[in-house]
């Protein structure tokens, strides 16, 4: 074997070696994200809870709280609660954020319930008192939202064709995929992600940095490439996302207008309708940015879809209400009043 032929052979050998290190090391730091995002009921540390709500309203009477069990289409359980209203009501599905539970919107249940509304509150899966089975951080929790929005309808206390859904975070992006469904009168969707690839890769970038930081000082030339290996680390988690669980990782709420065309001008079954949105976010939003907005509002244009939108100038994640209650308040009362035309609450109307 000639000298040229050994280092060609070399070459390609040290190529392949190098290749299948990096696809390795890519294997396992995507089973480790996939881990750590879909592995149920972890509970992120008090210290990380970045929205509340600063007034206090008192809850109903337990008397006409009640909980509720019901299904997933594949077979999860779910939990929640039913504030019924003494005479029929529109109803509010609340909807919670990733890595907290029904709980933590008891306070934002109270305001609505006082407004006159009826709420259901409940756990996705793999929160709170749920079915402890795999998050996704979107797609999964779609089922349980329809599995919400049949069981809110259901309920004798619920007016026909007058649920509103108003979500958080993961929530209010679970809100925007699911398909539209005849019930749902209203959206409100509060600091939704558009893409949660883009998200995960924010999350993967920091754990890098945290990680480099911690070794040696010669490997933190890497960090100018930690957003670059992120992204990769992020796309062989969706192969390895789909391969054990059987469907996507990626959520795209940003996509799912196209999608509710698609529902909407379907000959067979019931007639879907567009479904208004109000979105809500802060433009100093770091989990998820103010760009995830945009994104949304220009996939809502393009579609002709009704979307309004509430932006403020503060810098906590769906912190909106907190900067500043009232308009809050009365931003939520002047869409609803809209999409709800005569079913709109007494109370709400004279809510401050």
């Amino acid at each position: 074997m000639s000298g040229r032929h050994r280092w060609v052979v070399g070459l390609a050998t040290s190529t392949g070696l190098l290749g299948l290190t990096v696809t390795s090391g890519l294997t396992i730091l995507a089973n480790w994200v996939v881990e750590e995002f879909s592995s149920p009921h972890k509970v992120l540390e008090e210290a990380e809870m970045t929205w509340d709500i600063p007034l206090v309203y008192t809850e109903p009477p337990t008397a006409v709280q009640r909980p509720l069990l019901f299904k997933a289409v594949d077979g999860t359980l779910l939990r929640g609660d039913f504030w019924a209203q003494p005479q029929p009501a529109p109803t509010i599905v609340l909807c919670h954020g990733y890595r907290i539970h029904r709980t933590h919107l008891r306070a934002v249940a109270a305001v609505e319930y006082a407004c006159g509304y009826n709420v259901l509150l409940f756990d996705f899966r793999g929160h709170g008192d749920s079915d402890s089975v795999t998050t996704s951080g979107g797609n999964a929790e779609v089922r349980d939202l329809e599995a919400a929005i049949f069981v809110a309808s259901r309920q004798a206390e619920t007016l026909p064709n007058t649920i509103i859904i108003h979500g958080f975070s993961m929530g209010a992006a679970v809100a925007l995929l699911t398909p539209p469904q005849p019930e749902v009168v209203a959206i409100i969707a509060d600091s939704p992600y558009a893409r949660s690839d883009e998200i995960l890769s924010r999350m993967v970038t920091y754990r890098l940095h945290q990680a480099i930081h911690n070794w040696l000082p010669w490997f933190r030339p890497l960090l100018v490439v930690a957003p670059v290996l992120a992204n990769m680390v992020v796309g062989m988690s969706t192969i390895v996302f789909r391969l054990r669980f059987g469907y996507d990782f990626v959520a795209r709420p940003e996509a799912t207008f196209k999608r509710w065309q698609r529902k909407m001008h379907a000959k067979k079954g019931p007639q879907y309708h567009a479904i208004p949105i109000l979105l809500v976010h802060s433009f100093g939003d770091e989990l998820i940015p103010i760009a995830h907005a945009h994104q949304i509002v220009a996939q809502a244009k393009g579609y002709n879809i009704e979307l309004e939108t509430y932006f403020v100038d503060g810098h906590t994640h769906c912190g909106a209400y907190g900067y500043d209650p009232k308009m809050y308040g009365q931003v939520m009362k002047n869409f609803l009043a809209h999409c709800l035309l005569q079913n709109f609450p007494e109370q709400h109307r004279n809510f401050n």
